[in-house]
Formats: structure tokens, C-alpha cells, sequence
């Protein structure tokens, strides 16, 4: 099957399964393990967004899915996929080396397909971040939906330019440019913030279980 997006949330440092985990008292603040695996509402807003608009976009849990089982293979779970573009959050702090490393293996398994960032760190950092060989975009600011169908179409067409994208960080060979944020919407009227209700909808439509889960357990 092919998608137009992949959204990828990884775990707080990727290798946990070989390292132990120091628990520090942010992790007694989420519904969630040390991993960090409950990925941000923010993804399911994006993808139900984009559906809207006929584009097809999966949510994978990476690190829930590393949590559920010491013998997943995040690499072989990769490499088959086939999508115009993939996504990473970077919205909680701790994500910092987790969302890095799982960028560069995607980018190793597929080195033509755009790689992008978002989240609330990811804004922060987006000078810091378009400088990683394996990372394409950073979508800077609190809701994104709009600004992501605009880059989607950008990268249906292919060979074209990114400078008229609110928010947007990009590169395009050795060029690099910062997109004013210009786009901040006074409410969100227009968009739908379906919780997990996209996550239920996808199982069906794409025929996992797995894949979205939110969290473990």
C-alpha cells in the first residue's frame, strides 16, 4: 500500500531495550512509561486533516511498538513502507535522541524520501535540526494542519520551491531557508481534534491494530 504520510513517534531514547532507563519524576506526569510512548494529539489532528482532503496517512507507534515486544524490528517494520514523506514529532523535550536516531534510520532505508519535523521542541530547535543531513523540514508552531496539506502538495509536484510556506524550515540542497511564522490561527474552529477516535478509524482502514496504538498497556 501506499501513503502520502507516515507519521512516526519513537521513544525517548532509542535504544532502551539494550539500556536501562533512569526514571526521573517527569514520567509520573503521563499516562505512560518512561519510553514516553503516548504520541501527541496533535498527529491524529494532522492525519484526520489530510484524509479530508484524499491523502493517506498512517500513525505508527514505534516506541509502543518497541515497548510491546523486545523481538520487533524497527528497520524491517521500515524498510517496505512506501510514502511521499515521512514525520516525526519532537514535541516533548525527552524525545530528543529517540525522534534524531529513528530520522537517520529512516533516512538510511530511504534516502530520496523527504524526512519532517514538528512539535513543540522541533520549533524551538529548527535552526539545529535542518542542519542533520537526515532531516528535510521542520514545521514550526502550535497547529499545522493547513501548513502540512500545503507542503504535501508541494512535494506531489516534486521539483519546487518552499519559500511561500508559513513556518516552514527547509532545505533544498545546500540551501537553506526559515519561513517566517506568519500562520498563527486565532481559534480552531475548522479543525477537528479527533483524540483517538482517528486511531479506531485507521485499524479499520488499514487493517492494524498495532501500529496506533496510543500507549502501552
Amino acid at each position: 500500500m501506499k501513503y502520502d504520510l507516515v507519521l512516526l513517534h519513537a521513544p525517548s531514547v532509542y535504544d532502551f531495550r539494550k539500556n536501562s532507563l533512569l526514571a526521573g519524576p517527569i514520567s509520573d506526569v503521563v499516562p505512560s512509561s518512561p519510553v514516553f510512548e503516548m504520541y501527541p494529539i496533535g498527529l491524529t489532528s494532522i492525519a484526520d486533516y489530510l484524509e479530508r482532503f484524499g491523502l493517506r496517512v498512517k500513525i505508527i507507534n514505534i516506541a509502543n511498538r518497541m515497548l510491546m515486544s523486545e523481538k520487533f524490528d524497527v528497520e524491517k517494520k521500515l524498510k517496505n513502507i512506501k510514502t511521499r514523506a515521512f514525520g516525526i514529532d519532537l514535541h516533548w523535550l525527552p524525545h530528543a535522541h529517540g525522534s534524531i536516531e529513528l530520522a537517520k534510520i529512516v533516512k538510511k532505508l530511504h534516502p530520496d524520501t523527504p524526512m519532517i519535523f514538528g512539535g513543540l521542541s522541533a520549533t524551538y530547535y529548527h535552526k539545529e535540526l535542518i542542519e542533520y543531513p537526515f532531516i528535510d523540514f521542520v514545521m514550526r508552531g502550535d497547529s499545522t494542519e493547513k501548513l502540512m496539506l500545503l507542503l504535501m502538495k508541494k512535494l506531489e509536484l516534486g521539483n519546487t520551491h518552499y519559500a511561500d510556506i508559513p513556518n516552514l524550515t527547509w532545505k533544498k540542497g545546500s540551501e537553506i531557508g526559515y519561513n517566517p511564522i506568519t500562520y498563527v490561527p486565532k481559534d480552531l474552529d475548522d479543525i477537528d481534534v479527533p483524540g483517538y477516535r482517528y486511531t479506531v478509524r485507521s485499524v479499520f482502514k488499514y487493517r492494524n491494530f498495532l501500529d496506533p496504538l496510543p500507549y502501552n498497556g
